[in-house]
């Protein structure tokens, strides 16, 4: 897993093959970046049964998963034209305005 973590950037890479230990900070930092990335899928057990590993399962998506502000925006494309449908954005009601019955 070290390995892994050490592909994710030069840096880690470098002190990696130089025999330097990476610190536990690194290592989290390595396996978030590939996994931002998609270049790995990181795997956790646990059980909904007395809830065995179940905060540790959320603290994990927390630290290496990406949140939506660190991905791309998705661009949608018709499946015939290849080309972004015509369809006018939507906009959803404010919250705050009042509801009209």
């Amino acid at each position: 897993m070290i390995e892994v973590a050490a592909e994710a950037n030069d840096t880690l890479m470098h002190k990696y093959l130089e025999g330097e230990e990476l610190s536990d900070k690194e290592i989290r930092a390595g396996l978030r970046e590939r996994s931002v990335r998609n270049e790995i899928v990181l795997a956790m057990c646990g059980s909904a049964f007395k809830n065995k590993g179940v905060q540790a399962l959320l603290d994990a998506v927390i630290e290496f998963m990406p949140s939506p502000v660190d991905m791309p925006d998705v661009k949608a494309s018709t499946t015939v034209t290849g080309r972004p449908p015509a369809r006018p954005p939507t906009r959803s009601p404010s919250p705050r305005s009042p509801s009209r019955s």
